[in-house]
This record gives structure tokens, C-alpha cells and sequence, in this order.
């Protein structure tokens, strides 16, 4: 059996403000930093950082920073009023300036990446580089694409998600029994269900903060309803003047049809696909994804130097 050298050391702890405290956790590789810190953004809007434990490993190569965003996780709640998205971007903000850090990457995996690219747009001479991991950048596209993945459903499930969606009603059996059928097709279809679900999807599970979800999303992953139905970033990303990779699974609800013409309005971007995955790209194919993101920060990284050298 070979032995793994780990050759990092990590640091957690809360960054304090007025309307709470954010879990956070820092990896800093021993010796000489290489490269730009990575900031991983996690999903929801409510979800947490628990199920990125694989992509931390990059930490061996620079620092890499991961945090709950308040009103879920380890972070505290909030109250309503702050339910904003300029929330996010200020609390991600405050995160970048209190660790000292210059220049960032970021990761922004699903709702992550609405708020990587409002974060990019808000400050854009904070971004070294970004990656929008099966990201939402248009709320109406997104529904859109629900509603075409929806058909590949059986008639039964079909009609439960038609009727609880015009009803507005999301407590009945079939609906939810549809929703499972859903998750289990287009969110994370290759890894262990039930008993056999992973540990890092389980502690998600148990932090993750459903009010925010809703005020910011809505009821259901199908069609936006909260504060985001009107996002759309998709229209600003020939705007984006630093290097950018995105990524989706063959199986996503974030499709590669959509994602694939995003990296395509971004001028130079990158574009690569999990041939195994749906949604959760980091649980179900865990190596791939370090090895494509890492590979991504790395060839960034060799461009500087090289920049550099001229």
C-alpha cells in the first residue's frame, strides 16, 4: 500500500460580523505558496461546503479556503431582511479582505456560480480566475431546461410535478416520489442511496438551510419563485476578461447544451464534461473533477509565470 503525504496544514474558525458569524476553512500548503488561493462557493442557496472534501486536496499546491455561507451549515442564521444576493457578495467580500488574501480564484458549483459571476462583476480586480461548476447564470433558462428533463420522466411523475407546481403544493407522495425520481436522474445518480449514501452528503443534508433556499430560490429545483427568478447573468459573460472554465455533467440539470454555450460567450473559456455525472460532479466523480479542476488552476498558473518572465 503506498503512503499519501499530506503537505498541508488547515486553520478553522468564524469570521465575525453584524449579522453573524461564517464558518470557514483554510488549507495552506507547507513551504512556498504556488498559486492564487482558491475560494470554493458551495450550492443552494442553502447548501454547505461538505460534500468538496475531495477538491481541498489541492491544497498541496496553494491555498484553498471553504466556508458555510451564513444562514446554513456551521454559520449562523439570519434574519429575513438580509436575504439578499448583495449579501453573499459582501460576506464573500469581507472573507477575501479578513484572510488577507489579494487576488483570488473561485470555484462557484451551482447556485455558487451566480455568485461567483455577481461577486466577478461586483469586483472584478479581485478574480484571478474562475470556475463555474454546474452553474445557473439564468434563472428563466434554467426552468427552461427543467421543463425538457422533466419529460424524460415516466407519465406518472410527469403529471405529479405539473400538478404540484400549478397548485403549488409540494407536500403529496407523488409529487415527491416525482422529485426523488428526478434527483436520482439529474442531481447525483451514481452514488450510494439510503443507508448507503455517503457521510459528506449526509452532513450537508443535516446543515443545510432550507429558508434560505426558498426566499432565495423557491419550493423546488424545477422553476425559480424567490428572490433569484429574475437572475441572469448569461448575458454578461462576454464580459469576463479573466481565464474561466466550466464544467457540468453528461447527466445535469445544469445541462451541457446550456453550460456548453455559456464557456462559449466567454472569451477564451474552457469547457469540459463528466462523462458519469448528473449535478453533484464532486460526489460522483471525485477524482476527475480534482483532476480537471487542478489541472485548469495549473495551466493559470504556468500563463503567469510565463507573463511574468516577458
Amino acid at each position: 500500500m503506498k503512503t499519501k503525504i499530506v503537505s498541508h496544514i488547515e486553520e478553522q474558525g468564524y469570521m465575525l460580523r453584524g449579522i453573524g458569524r461564517t464558518f470557514f476553512r483554510r488549507l495552506l500548503p507547507i513551504g512556498v505558496r504556488k498559486g492564487t488561493p482558491l475560494v470554493i462557493l458551495h450550492g443552494g442557496p442553502g447548501g454547505t461546503h461538505e460534500i468538496y472534501n475531495e477538491i481541498l486536496s489541492l491544497a498541496n499546491d496553494r491555498e484553498v479556503v471553504i466556508y458555510d455561507q451564513i444562514g446554513c451549515g456551521r454559520s449562523d442564521r439570519m434574519k429575513g431582511r438580509y436575504w439578499t444576493l448583495k449579501t453573499f457578495v459582501q460576506e464573500l467580500e469581507d472573507l477575501r479582505s479578513s484572510l488577507g488574501c489579494k487576488k483570488i480564484d473561485l470555484l462557484g458549483h451551482s447556485w455558487g456560480g451566480m455568485l461567483a459571476a455577481e461577486y466577478y462583476f461586483t469586483y472584478p480586480d479581485n478574480v484571478r480566475a474562475i470556475v463555474f461548476a454546474s452553474p445557473c447564470l439564468d434563472a428563466r433558462q434554467w426552468t427552461t431546461d427543467a421543463k425538457r428533463l422533466i419529460k424524460q420522466l415516466p407519465a406518472m411523475h410527469q403529471k405529479a410535478i405539473a400538478t404540484a407546481l400549478r397548485t403549488r403544493k409540494y407536500s403529496g407522495k407523488a409529487f415527491k416520489a416525482a422529485n426523488i425520481a428526478y434527483g436520482h436522474k439529474f442531481i447525483i445518480r451514481n452514488v450510494g442511496k439510503g443507508a448507503h449514501m455517503p457521510h459528506a452528503l449526509k452532513l450537508m443534508a443535516a446543515g443545510i438551510g432550507i429558508d434560505g433556499y426558498k426566499k432565495m430560490w423557491g419550493p423546488t429545483e424545477y422553476i425559480a419563485t424567490g428572490l433569484l427568478k429574475k437572475f441572469d447573468r448569461a448575458k454578461d459573460l462576454p464580459g469576463i476578461r479573466v481565464p474561466a472554465l466550466f464544467t457540468c455533467g453528461r447527466y445535469d440539470e445544469a445541462t451541457p447544451e446550456t453550460i456548453r454555450k455559456h464557456a462559449s460567450s466567454v472569451p477564451g473559456a474552457k469547457f469540459h464534461m463528466f462523462k458519469r455525472s448528473s449535478h453533484l460532479c464532486p460526489l460522483e466523480e471525485p477524482r476527475e473533477f480534482v483532476r480537471a479542476i487542478g489541472g485548469f488552476l495549473l495551466h493559470v498558473d504556468q500563463r503567469k509565470k510565463a507573463a511574468e518572465r516577458r
